[in-house]
């Protein structure tokens, strides 16, 4: 038999073995097994650098809020019977938000009318049903001025009791959050702490990370926060031992432990003079505990 010009010289075709194929899918899975985590590590990275960028961005409204109001801080909040205000309304102006004082009184912003900088890219947890559950329609805040005090003096505070000083024993930073039980319109003109209260403001938080399945933009609640941990669910606290949100449902719960494991066990704090830093919970809370904070927690006394 004569082998056609096209034929001669060449050598015939040869397929790979069941071996040699096994061989290249096995070193692809080892490939992937190594490069999926440090691109999953990667991606955490890059969202928490987002995060602390935004923070930082926030951080630098409440020194223009201040020099517009004599040397004064926002409050955390301010809520009456028909009306809310909290802290991201009222730097709204500061951070390029546009929302009108009569939409932002309401407490809560639809998405496209809250400034994206409220939320960590990293919060991307359901939520409740009334914010739309898996699928979220209503603006998320991600969040927190870390409150002032305990009940009483920090939050749900009567307007009629004043400011009460930080010195105090079991008093912690700046926000304040007033209840005002009459039926006045917004207060707009809420008083808030003085910058020069604070005794280290390098070392004292203002903003902390804060979510849960109801926190909104433009919301009441959560306007502060009161610590690292919480023993019992508590949308007050960064974390607590609460179980995942049902989207169907109308209340919300902390999901401030997956976004604590989202940021590979940080979260990002923003500081009374403006920066910003990444922090295990347990190196902000001075000789106080996680469930007790003192330290970066306490604006006169730091201890």
């Amino acid at each position: 038999m004569k082998l056609s010009p096209s034929t001669q010289g060449k050598s015939p075709r040869r397929a790979f073995t069941l071996i040699e194929l096994l061989v290249v899918i096995a070193i692809i899975a080892i490939l992937a097994a190594t490069l999926l985590p440090a691109l999953a590590g990667a991606k955490a990275r890059a969202r928490r650098m987002v995060c602390s960028n935004q923070m930082r961005q926030l951080g630098l409204a409440f020194p223009m809020f201040a020099n517009d109001h004599d040397d004064m801080l926002p409050p955390a909040g301010w809520q009456n019977s028909n009306y809310g205000i909290s802290w991201d309304s009222y730097i709204n102006r500061y951070i390029g938000g546009n929302a009108s004082q009569a939409d932002l009184a309401v407490g809560m912003l639809l998405q496209g009318d809250a400034p994206k900088i409220l939320l960590c890219p990293a919060d991307q947890f359901p939520k409740v049903n009334w914010m739309g559950g898996t699928s979220p329609y209503a603006a998320m805040r991600s969040y927190a001025m870390a409150c002032a005090g305990p009940w009483g003096s920090g939050w749900g505070v009567p307007p009629s009791k004043g400011l009460t000083s930080l010195t105090q024993p079991g008093m912690l930073s700046v926000g304040i959050y007033w209840q005002d039980p009459s039926n006045s319109p917004p207060n707009w003109d809420a008083i808030g702490y003085k910058c020069s209260v604070v005794r280290n403001p390098s070392g004292t938080i203002l903003l902390c990370e804060n979510t849960s399945g109801q926190q909104c933009a433009a919301n009441i609640w959560t306007c502060c926060c009161l610590g690292p941990k919480s023993a019992t669910p508590n949308l007050l606290y960064q974390t607590d031992n609460s179980g995942a949100q049902n989207p169907k449902s109308g209340t919300g719960v902390n999901q401030g432990t997956l976004l604590y494991k989202a940021h590979k066990n940080q979260f990002n704090y923003t500081f009374i003079d403006g920066h910003v830093e990444a922090l295990r919970i347990e190196d902000t809370i001075g000789t106080g505990t996680v469930y007790a904070p003192k330290g970066m927690w306490a604006a006169a006394s730091g201890y």
